[in-house]
């Protein structure tokens, strides 16, 4: 993606990351009902999802990675390797969830390990 401001790119960057960065939240797996309750999506619109939070993760750890790499400087660096820290251990919680493996998710494992509470 080609950044448009060419005097700060690093925030440029930084944006790019954390505009993917919040794509990445298992809200995406359930409707919110007009009385507060959940339901599960279909299948279809579940997939859908892991797909978008996939893409999401490899999006904002390459935003996140350029400042590291190229931006040591940057105001951002530091906050640029706690996100992918986090993302690395996210990663491993949805790393399970797999559509084409057709697996069975135990939703009371999935929201503990998420650190969600149902209400």
């Amino acid at each position: 993606m080609k950044i448009k401001n060419k005097i700060d790119p690093d925030y440029e960057y930084y944006k790019l990351g954390v505009k993917y960065y919040r794509n990445i939240h298992p809200n995406q797996f359930y409707k919110r009902n007009t009385d507060t309750t959940f339901q599960t999506k279909t299948y279809e619109e579940l997939a859908a999802a892991l797909n978008k939070i996939n893409l999401s993760f490899n999006l904002s750890m390459h935003y996140f990675k350029i400042i590291i790499n190229n931006y040591s400087d940057s105001p951002y660096f530091e906050d640029s390797k706690k996100k992918i820290k986090l993302l690395s251990k996210l990663y491993k919680s949805y790393k399970n969830i797999m559509i084409e493996e057709n697996k069975i998710i135990n939703n009371d494992k999935f929201i503990t390990d998420m650190g969600l509470k149902i209400l």
